[in-house]
């Protein structure tokens, strides 16, 4: 939900297409599969502490989800690192195995460092992995979203169009 989420992309804003991209994956899932939804920037501009867990976790809530998803309006900042910590903590990384999909066109812009975050998420969690995908993000920008997945045992996509993000969320 960050400001730049209203960036363009073949005439689409970013965040449309990632809206269209998440629905159509929440289709193909199992009603079953424990899902939740976290967003920052959707709330307040210039506001670091713009996180909210939206979804929580659960089984059946891809409508939910999906409802949810397309009410978001980008306003704010990129906090992705204290994000996935809300969304770890969501899924109790500690005791469980949890696993975080960060969809994010931009760098964290609230001071935190993405890598130290990705390797304390990994020691202190049961099985934790955050998965990245970067969303029409630069060459040179991709390293830093690189160490959160790596540190954790995820994997870094990278997608700069609808098509792209569809297949790097599926």
């Amino acid at each position: 939900g960050s400001n730049s989420m209203w960036g363009q992309i073949d005439g689409v804003a970013k965040i449309g297409i990632a809206q269209s991209a998440i629905g159509d994956m929440l289709e193909t899932l199992d009603p079953a599969q424990q899902l939740g939804l976290t967003a920052y920037g959707h709330r307040v501009e210039a506001d670091c502490g713009d996180i909210q867990t939206l979804v929580m976790p659960g089984a059946d809530t891809r409508a939910a989800i999906a409802r949810t998803v397309n009410r978001i309006s980008p306003r704010g900042r990129t906090p992705l690192s204290d994000a996935v910590q809300q969304a770890a903590r969501d899924l109790n990384y500690a005791q469980a195995p949890a696993t975080v999909i960060l969809v994010t066109d931009g760098l964290e812009n609230c001071g935190q460092d993405p890598c130290a975050v990705g390797r304390a998420l990994e020691d202190a969690g049961q099985d934790f992995t955050a998965h990245v995908i970067g969303f029409d993000v630069s060459e040179e920008d991709r390293p830093s979203l690189q160490c959160l997945a790596d540190a954790t045992g995820g994997s870094f996509l990278s997608a700069s169009d609808a098509a792209e993000l569809g297949l790097a969320l599926t």
